[in-house]
């Protein structure tokens, strides 16, 4: 039966003739003639549907029947957007956190496709704005999923849906996340993952502190976030309930916030049980080399071999910066070059065992800028196994997955940065070598970046508050300025820590605050140039606490065993445990940090907990249970 669609101006007579193809038959038949729905109002980002975001994902209905192809300035680069593709828009403001978790759920519509967008300052419907990031298929199914920790808090964005190519349906949409910080000198966060899409079930991490009761985390679809304020000298205790199904899907990650720095990966599938303690100092490890921030220098045009084992911590690659890395991060690791004279630089990416290796470069720019900005200079995402690179004879810019590997060389200008990053698309494991191929007077013998800061931190140490940081290189660095704030606001010169002028290595500092401030310090770094020019670093927080002892019991009640912490600032200590009847059971020394008794042989029952200094006082006493 046929289908007639007609637009025309109002009031116009229209004649419909009806007949039977082929004219040798008769029969009845159903007509009918009608007007369609008006399109959704959300059909434009001036229209956009307003979400909150949620503490957990309550899905709503949407539709994009009746909808029409909007023209802004930025394409999505996923889910074969087209001329055809009909649209719908949302917008949400980012929460204090900067986090959001954007889930679908399949209608009708059972293939669709997000882009997730930025309206700059000042804000304007019309656009323009700047694509985040852009999805065909990480959600369930063949439905799209975007998360991000990164996002400007307070600042507007907007979501563009669509189905896959031109189709159109109905489809479920929530906006998610922790919306305000806990209370805490440092806050983690709980990263949770389902790879199937369909939820832990009864599986769940419990987050205890100080051998408190655990509060359990679990996640209902793919992902979920929690932050978990702590303080310093705390105890936390990270453990894994493997009650639920599928354990193969389940895999989760605590890291610091912000700058996500893992702390405790439990891989697939998690084990059971109490997995990970940890005495909280609020001092984030150095950034990962799978991070842009952790990136490695390249000096003297050394080749090096390096095995990328991990995506790191941080979202470095998004829709608008991976160029033809559509994957986005696999297992990849950053480096930072910058040549001393001009010329032309090619390169050679080896696999030691033929696996599937890509790579894009960044530059030029005056210092390295983390995530990279806008779209690489070089880049290859080559499907075929073996070596890769720039050179080779090739001519083309960029290649996507059907590419032979290679890309052209590039000119290069002396004193510019530019950023690498190697990515093992198999995640494979296998180590590359790296070796350079230099033309035309180009040369990395070789110009020294700007400072690059590691590993600044702080911490009390009884009497006074240490802080220490490395440099991977400097140059012209005349001199650090240790500055300290009771507000995070004013802060004043407490010392100064001469540089070391111009390096290529790493250079490790320290200096003491031998009068912190009671309660909380503020601490940032003023690095000073030869020339004057100056740059501060990020600020760091500290509570001084000055000599005061603290010692945590957990678990109590206990089973198999009693863990007993001693504070960094408690001197060498030793413990005693009584039974009902007064006598010693257990005995021996305690040193600063976490000591572990075995307690599996003990009766059920009462206990006596006692910890002595070194002259037999008395530092803690406490009533212990055997269950």
């Amino acid at each position: 039966m046929s289908t007639l669609t007609y637009a025309g101006a109002v009031g116009t007579v229209l004649y419909v003739r009806v007949w039977e193809r082929g004219n040798n038959a008769f029969g009845t038949f159903n007509i009918c003639a009608t007007a369609p729905a008006p399109p959704p109002t959300n059909d434009n980002p001036c229209g956009a549907t307003a979400l909150s975001v949620g503490a957990a994902c309550t899905f709503t209905s949407y539709t994009n029947v009746g909808t029409t192809n909007s023209a802004i300035s930025v394409t999505p680069t996923c889910g074969n957007f087209g001329a055809g593709s009909m649209d719908v828009w949302f917008s949400f403001v980012a929460p204090a956190t900067g986090i959001a978790i954007i889930e679908t759920q399949a209608g009708t519509m059972t293939d669709a496709a997000m882009a997730l967008y930025y309206d700059d300052p000042p804000l304007n419907c019309n656009g323009p704005f700047t694509l985040v990031e852009c999805d065909d298929d990480l959600g369930p199914g063949l439905m799209p999923f975007i998360s991000f920790t990164n996002l400007v808090p307070g600042g507007t964005y907007y979501i563009r849906v669509w189905g896959y190519g031109t189709a159109t349906g109905t489809f479920g949409l929530c906006v998610h996340a922790p919306t305000t910080m806990p209370a805490g000198q440092c806050v983690y966060m709980l990263q949770l993952y389902d790879s199937f899409g369909d939820g832990w079930g009864s599986s769940s991490v419990g987050i205890s502190i100080n051998g408190g009761p655990a509060t359990n985390y679990s996640v209902n679809g793919s992902y979920n976030i929690a932050l978990i304020g702590l303080n310093i000298g705390q105890v936390l205790i990270v453990s894994y309930t493997a009650s639920g199904p599928n354990q193969g899907q389940n895999n989760y990650r605590l890291g610091y916030y912000p700058g996500g720095t893992t702390i405790f990966s439990s891989g697939t599938p998690p084990v059971a049980g109490t997995v990970f303690t940890q005495v909280i100092t609020c001092q984030p490890p150095p950034p990962s080399q799978s991070d842009c921030l952790g990136g490695s220098t390249v000096c003297n045009a050394q080749s090096f071999n390096n095995n990328a084992n991990s995506t790191g911590n941080v979202v470095d690659l998004s829709a608008a910066n991976r160029g033809c890395l559509a994957s986005g991060e696999r297992q990849g690791t950053w480096y930072y070059f910058s040549p001393s004279s001009n010329g032309t630089v090619g390169f050679t990416i080896a696999p030691v065992v033929a696996t599937d290796y890509d790579f894009a470069v960044w530059g030029p720019m005056a210092a390295v800028t983390c995530p990279p900005p806008g779209p690489p200079l070089r880049c290859s995402y080559a499907a075929p196994t073996g070596n890769t690179g720039c050179g080779n004879g090739a001519t083309d810019l960029t290649e996507g997955a059907a590419g032979d590997r290679w890309v052209s060389t590039f000119n290069v200008l002396s004193g510019q940065v530019y950023i690498l990053y190697v990515d093992n698309f198999s995640t494979s494991g296998q180590s590359f070598g790296l070796s350079w191929q230099l033309s035309n007077g180009a040369s990395l013998d070789c110009t020294v970046l700007p400072i690059e800061l590691h590993a600044f931190a702080a911490r009390d140490i009884g009497a006074s508050v240490e802080l220490t940081w490395t440099t991977a290189s400097e140059k012209d660095n005349d001199r650090f300025e240790v500055q300290r704030s009771a507000d995070a606001v004013n802060f004043t010169a407490i010392g100064v820590v001469p540089g070391a002028g111009n390096s290529t290595e790493n250079t490790n500092y320290r200096f003491v605050d031998a009068a912190p401030l009671p309660g909380l310090n503020y601490y940032r770094l003023r690095q000073v140039d030869t020339d004057g020019h100056h740059e501060h670093s990020a600020i760091l927080s500290v509570h001084f606490e000055g000599l005061t002892k603290d010692v945590v019991v957990y678990p109590n009640p206990g089973k198999d065993q009693l863990n007993l912490v001693l504070g960094s600032r408690t001197d060498r200590s030793s413990y005693l445990l009584v039974d009902a009847t007064g006598r010693a059971v257990l005995e021996g020394s305690l040193a600063p940090g976490m000591t572990t008794l075995s307690t599996g042989a003990l009766p059920n029952g009462l206990y006596a907990l006692r910890v002595m200094d070194a002259q037999g006082s008395v530092l803690h006493k406490q009533a212990w249970v055997k269950e």
